[in-house]
């Protein structure tokens, strides 16, 4: 698709599949793009497009649950969703045993973060290390190395 990210309203209709509407905002013009394959400058028909989705797609399955994003939807979003919507399942309560997966997938992901830092600052300091030349290394050890003092001008007498 042509300048996807220009885009920020898409829609296609069942009369007419493989053929995208877009629109860069609601009161924009609209733009079609036709995304069916075309062989040898031929479109594809939209016969064969429907045969084909009727015929080679399966239903999707459900994404498997994430008990962090349900446990964030409860206690950070549903606050701020209107009451008729509340209902929905989406902003349940999670249950105990979610609770405790989620908190364990929190935890884990904060270690796993806290150890990638650790790594990436030993490997900046031995990097820095390494590119010291050796004499100065030592003299960094012995103690702070002094700051040059910069040179005085000689006044020109007039």
């Amino acid at each position: 698709m042509k300048s996807v990210q220009s885009y920020q309203i898409f829609g296609m209709a069942t009369d007419n599949p493989g053929v995208v509407s877009c629109r860069a905002g609601p009161n924009s013009e609209v733009v079609t793009q036709d995304l069916r394959r075309s062989f040898d400058s031929i479109p594809t028909s939209d016969e064969k497009v429907r045969d084909l989705f009727e015929s080679h797609l399966g239903p999707l399955q459900p994404p498997l649950p994430n008990f962090e994003k349900k446990q964030q939807m409860f206690n950070k979003v549903r606050m701020y969703v209107p009451d008729e919507f509340r209902s929905d399942p989406i902003y349940d309560a999670p249950n105990d045993e979610q609770e405790q997966k989620a908190n364990e997938a929190k935890k884990a992901r904060r270690k796993a973060s806290a150890k990638k830092k650790k790594v990436t600052t030993t490997a900046a300091e031995a990097k820095e290390t390494a590119s010291v030349p050796a004499g100065e290394q030592e003299s960094e050890v012995a103690g702070p190395k002094q700051a040059k003092q910069p040179r005085k001008r000689a006044r020109k007498e007039q």
